[in-house]
């Protein structure tokens, strides 16, 4: 039998099904819930035993059935921009379920932070509830808790993602930033995130109370689309605005606002030291292209 039950946040997105399916591949009983459970990533969760169950995160009754008998949770929120507030209320309601269920041990996954881009104006907006969720876990009661900050995820230029935050990209090829070429991105692979939530799980007294920066590869914003260009054999491309242009721009893409914080992250370029320093895997961006081919020519199909 499985020594542990763990609840997974949207285990049907990038980060929560990595770290469902790891958590199988080790033995342990996963649960988590979705709006669809016909759809494509919780038939694949399914198929490999995790307990999917159909629940909305605002319907109490069904987060309690699903939660019933966990003793740990990976906590995983989607920002929603549009109203940054609802992150942390949702966060918190999941956090106190989980309390109630009998879950001792949270690992959560907020984001890459520094001084610089907590004054950000868009950060602030944007990213808000991160900190406010940081602290509820702190604060929680919890018998132990780790949060895992990830970089910049090398998915982003996958479908999804790609196509919110950069659009257009993947029907042209031609990703349109606010960056500079030799803007240096602190990528993380989301295998990376979930191989450090599951390491924090499996030790959980080693990780208790660290807030652990995660990052795999400090890669250039150029060799990065060289990368995808040169392994996929597609005409990826960058062009890359003036100043006034990205002004311009905002009012129709305000996801070019995250390109400024990117630049600023860059001085932090050789944060995967804090990875290397817990014994944590990382990927190479290189590695990353060639695990995920398949998803790449399926992003890029047209291009």
């Amino acid at each position: 039998m499985a020594s542990h039950k763990v609840f997974v946040c949207t285990a049907t997105g990038t980060q929560g099904g990595a770290v469902a399916r790891q958590l199988r591949a080790l033995g342990w009983e996963v649960n988590t819930t979705t709006r669809n459970p016909n759809s494509a990533a919780a038939q694949a969760l399914t198929s490999i035993g995790v307990n999917v169950y159909q629940a909305d995160w605002a319907a109490t009754s069904y987060l309690e059935t699903a939660m019933a008998g966990c003793d740990q949770l990976f906590l995983n929120m989607v920002p929603d921009f549009a109203n940054p507030t609802n992150e942390a209320t949702q966060g918190k309601h999941m956090l106190d379920i989980a309390k109630a269920a009998g879950v001792t041990h949270v690992v959560y996954s907020s984001a890459f932070s520094t001084p610089e881009l907590d004054a950000i104006p868009f950060v602030q907006h944007a990213f808000s509830s991160k900190g406010v969720l940081e602290a509820a876990v702190r604060e929680g009661g919890f018998r132990h808790w780790t949060i895992i900050c990830p970089g910049y995820f090398m998915a982003n230029f996958l479908a999804p993602k790609a196509q919110r935050l950069y659009p257009g990209a993947a029907e042209t090829g031609e990703f349109t930033l606010a960056m500079r070429p030799d803007t240096a991105l602190l990528m993380v692979d989301h295998e990376d995130i979930a191989a450090a939530a599951v390491a924090a799980f499996r030790e959980p007294e080693r990780f208790h109370g660290h807030k652990v920066d995660l990052t795999s590869e400090t890669v250039s914003v150029e060799r990065a689309i060289e990368t995808m260009r040169r392994c996929t054999g597609r005409n990826i491309r960058a062009r890359y605005l003036a100043d006034d242009e990205v002004e311009a721009a905002k009012a129709d893409n305000p996801m070019l606002a995250m390109d400024g914080i990117l630049r600023v992250m860059s001085k932090w370029a050789g944060a995967e030291a804090d990875t290397g320093a817990w014994g944590l895997p990382t990927t190479t961006f290189e590695a990353f292209v060639e695990r995920e081919r398949q998803v790449f020519e399926e992003t890029f199909r047209n291009v």
